[in-house]
Order: structure tokens, then C-alpha cells, then sequence
């Protein structure tokens, strides 16, 4: 198997060239001054010189060729080696950027974002608010990091059973957006419960052989691609509110009339229900 050119030393490569720059003079020289000279008494010293010159020039001249381009050819495969360790970096920040390194969802900032994007495509959507019920108390009762094992979990649920054009973010603490494209509010209440059901038949142990059921309320609006954004995370707050409201674990869809809190507007009434919970054992 030929060996590749950057694997040669130096050294070796200059032997190389300066061998065949002597091969190539001693005959091409020998050639012309037989065929206009013939042989004489300065035949041989010309031959000579046909091999000492060559190599005078070349050894030296090769010598430095070859260091500078074995220089070349290691500055490269350094170059190569940073772009590919900054392609890395690139991929990590952009995932980072994107994506709640929890869940492996995307978080709020990009879910709002891809949600503003794709509503235009579609007649009819329809937006999921989901929140995780009595969550605060696996924090309490089990630590923060067996609450983050849920949500690790919940998150799964939501790659295994969405649709490949579903987008679904952590948008809170405990709080996640799923975003339906295609999807008449109906339908969605129905991917709604489906999903209520698969998130509480998970096998959760926080303590061995304990076992704690995990419940989520969902609340549901439709999106027409006139509808604001805004309008419409205010909807699937007051549909979560009242599922809250009427008892967890379960999916509600918007109604003309529901509120979340009549006294403040959109996300703010979601900040609020979570901190009135939180307060008063809600949850």
C-alpha cells in the first residue's frame, strides 16, 4: 500500500527529489554530450559534475522544501482539529440555546419562537398547556432532584408519543407547551388526554419500592392563524386553571368566559395561579 506523502519525513523526502535530480542530469547530461561530443577525456569529469551539482543544489534545497511544507501539512491537521472541536462548541451552545438540558424540550424562549413560526402554516392548531399537579410536594417530601427525574420523565413521554411535526417545550418550572399543528382543539383535547393517561402510567419510584403516581392538568384552545399568541396562552391558562380548579388529572378545553385570575392579564395569571397554589397547599 503506498505510503501518504504527508507521513514521509523530511529527511526521506529530500533523498527522494535530490536522488531523482541526480538521475534525471546524469542522463540527460550524458545524453547531449555524447550526441554532440562523443566520448573524450572530459566525458567523465562532465558526468561528474552531472552528479555533484544536483546534489549540491538540491540536498540543502530539498531539505528546506520538505520542512517548511511537513510544517504546512501539521498546521493544517491542527487547523482541522480546532474547526472540528469548534463545530462541536457551535453544537453544544446551539443546544444550549435551544433546548432545556433536563428534558431534552424545547425551552420557553425557542417553544415560543417555533410556535410563532409554524401557527401560519395551518387553518386550524391547537395549544396544550400542561402542569404537573401537586409537583411542590415531590420537591418536599422527596428532594429536587427526584422532581427533576420526573420531569426528565414527563419529557420522554412527550418525545415517545407525539407526532413528528408536534413541538413541545418547557415553558416553566413544571410547566410545559405542546404545540399541535393541523389539529382542530377537538383533536387536541383527545392527544391531550392521551397524553394525561400515558404520563400517569409511568413507573415512578422516588424511595425503592415506593411508588408515586404522577398526574398532569392540561388545558386545550384551538389557534386560527389570526389569533395572537398571546391570546391564545391566555386561553389554555384559564383551561388549565380549571382543571386545576376542578380537581387535577385531567383536560379541559377552552371556553368563551373561563378566567384565570380576572385580575391580571395572560402569563402573569399563570405566574400568579402558581404562586397562589404554592401558597395555599393548591397543589
Amino acid at each position: 500500500m503506498t505510503e501518504p506523502v504527508q507521513s514521509i519525513s523530511p529527511i526521506r523526502q529530500t533523498a527522494i527529489i535530490s536522488a531523482i535530480a541526480v538521475l534525471l542530469s546524469f542522463t540527460l547530461t550524458g545524453f547531449f554530450y555524447l550526441l554532440f561530443y562523443g566520448v573524450d577525456g572530459r566525458f567523465w569529469q562532465a558526468m561528474t559534475m552531472a552528479i555533484v551539482v544536483p546534489w549540491g543544489i538540491s540536498i540543502p534545497l530539498g531539505l528546506y522544501m520538505s520542512k517548511q511544507r511537513f510544517k504546512l501539512i501539521q498546521l493544517t491537521n491542527r487547523l482541522k482539529d480546532t474547526q472540528g472541536k469548534l463545530r462541536k462548541a457551535n453544537k453544544a451552545l446551539e443546544l444550549r440555546a435551544n433546548f432545556d438540558g433536563m428534558t431534552g424540550l424545547l425551552n420557553r424562549d425557542s417553544f415560543l419562537s417555533q410556535l410563532s413560526k409554524l401557527r401560519g402554516d395551518q387553518d386550524s392548531n391547537a395549544l396544550l398547556i400542561v402542569d404537573v399537579d401537586h409537583f411542590k410536594d415531590i420537591n418536599d417530601n422527596f428532594g429536587h432532584p427526584v422532581g427533576d427525574q420526573a420531569l426528565n420523565l414527563l419529557g420522554k413521554v412527550f418525545h415517545r408519543i407525539l407526532r413528528k411535526n408536534d413541538i413541545a417545550g418547557r415553558i416553566g418550572g413544571e410547566e410545559f407547551g405542546i404545540f399541535l399543528p393541523d389539529t382542530s382543539a377537538l383533536e387536541g383535547q383527545i392527544i391531550g388526554e392521551m397524553v394525561r393517561h400515558e404520563i400517569e402510567s409511568i413507573i415512578f419510584e422516588p424511595c425503592h419500592n415506593i411508588r408515586h403516581v404522577i398526574t398532569v392538568s392540561i388545558g386545550v384552545t384551538g389557534m386560527a392563524p389570526d389569533h395572537k399568541d398571546s391570546a391564545a396562552m391566555k386561553n389554555a391558562d384559564a383551561a388549565l386553571f380549571t382543571a386545576k380548579r376542578r380537581g387535577r388529572n385531567q383536560v379541559v378545553l377552552y371556553e368563551p368566559g373561563m378566567r384565570a385570575n380576572s385580575s391580571l392579564p395572560g402569563r402573569e395569571q399563570s405566574r400568579n395561579l402558581r404562586l397562589t397554589m404554592s401558597d395555599s397547599n393548591f397543589r
